[in-house]
């Protein structure tokens, strides 16, 4: 039984009250109480964190980039102006087209480009990487028309290749006219097709380099320092795990981001179009994906997936390229899998020579990827087969 004690006592004149709990009462109540707010506190920030968010941005999606998948949506297929994150296509075409090392010179209408730039002149030389990073960093408008007209020859011809690469990546609701993303009529994308741009760009090692800068220094002609380009996307000094991409503004597309993290393998993608506050929300988004989803290995590389027999000589087939999914954390993998072998498989067989494919499908038999099986090794054509082979070839030489 727990003894309540009841004292009373006299201190210099003062009476005093005092009550006692004897077996350690108090301590074992304070624990509690400790446990259960913590407790609370850890459940009510898995909540928070496992939450769907909640945005004020009109357009946004989240995307895994390897695999395509959609982890969140809002209106992302909705035609809207995407202002500087245009700048993301203009930056890989400049990359994949021009030599990093080549001489690119600003015309009057590249150096008198309006809103945002690197303070180009006109007949000012710079490398196409330095305009590159003039670009994709410090928003150039100026750096923008001055890759165009180096590697289109125009801005109009550069606009075509443009909407040519955009169809090219599966951004279909996508119409370029300019480099930079100044208002024009008819200058329209989606979050979607923001998301698969990016998504591409990110595969290109020179493309992720320069998007995950901070800051770099550059040439400046005529001048007696450098330019100090930093990088308009903030949240590569708010969190680690951000590795880029690219941020737009004006009147009419309000606060926009394209924004990437990397956590654990794997990596993330972020669209906020006409955001109220578009670094908060693309961090949500972020972390949103990171705490409810996971990357899935459901194929390796070099993996068994099915045996043959040729002349009874058993051959394994074995996947061509990896295959990986995400999914929600604490969810068990529901991909369908169908192997479709050749009917004419005839020796010998090479290494490495495809002899049939694996389709997988989602529980909703949506084809996901379609990958070569393999021959796992050489298998050389059987004895009987090569004498006669070589019986035929010696006969045709008379006749």
């Amino acid at each position: 039984m727990w003894r309540l004690v009841y004292k009373r006592l006299k201190v210099k004149g003062n009476l005093h009250f005092s009550f006692e709990f004897f077996g350690g009462v108090i301590m074992i109540k304070r624990y509690l109480i400790t446990l259960i707010i913590v407790c609370s506190l850890v459940l009510t920030v898995n909540a928070i964190a496992l939450a769907y968010p909640q945005l004020s941005a009109q357009a946004a999606i989240l995307m895994d980039v390897e695999t395509g998948q959609i982890l969140y949506q809002k209106n992302i297929h909705q035609r809207r102006a995407p202002a500087s994150t245009t700048k993301i296509m203009t930056g890989i075409l400049a990359i994949e087209n021009g030599n990093l090392s080549d001489k690119v010179t600003a015309s009057k209408r590249a150096a008198y480009e309006g809103g945002s730039s690197i303070y180009l002149v006109p007949d000012e030389t710079l490398t196409l990487e330095e305009m590159v990073y003039g670009l994709l960093l410090k928003s150039g408008n100026d750096a923008a028309v001055a890759i165009a007209e180096h590697i289109g020859g125009s801005v109009e011809n550069f606009a075509k290749l443009m909407n040519l690469k955009a169809r090219e990546v599966g951004a279909l609701h996508t119409t370029f006219k300019n480099p930079n993303g100044l208002p024009q009529e008819g200058h329209l994308t989606t979050a979607y097709d923001l998301a698969q741009v990016a998504r591409y760009a990110l595969q290109n090692p020179i493309f992720a380099k320069v998007v995950s800068t901070k800051k770099k220094r550059i040439e400046w002609p005529g001048h007696s320092w450098d330019r100090i380009l930093s990088n308009t996307n903030k949240l590569l000094t708010r969190s680690d795990i951000v590795d880029g991409v690219k941020t737009g503004y004006t009147r009419a597309a309000g606060r926009c981001l394209v924004s990437s993290a990397t956590k654990n393998g794997q990596q993330l993608v972020s669209v906020v179009l006409k955001s109220g506050a578009m670094w908060n929300e693309s961090l949500a988004l972020l972390n949103y994906g990171f705490n409810r989803y996971q990357k899935v290995e459901v194929i390796a590389k070099g993996e068994e997936v099915h045996q043959i027999f040729i002349h009874e000589q058993k051959i394994k087939l074995k996947a061509a390229k990896e295959f990986n999914y995400v999914l929600p954390k604490g969810s068990s993998t529901k991909i369908k899998k169908v192997i479709d072998v050749k009917n004419d498989i005839t020796l010998p067989i090479k290494k490495g020579e495809k002899l049939g494919n694996i389709a997988l499908y989602d529980k909703d038999d949506n084809l996901l990827d379609r990958i070569d099986l393999i021959s796992d090794r050489y298998v050389e054509d059987s004895a009987v087969n090569n004498f006669w082979k070589k019986l035929s070839a010696e006969i045709q030489i008379y006749f």
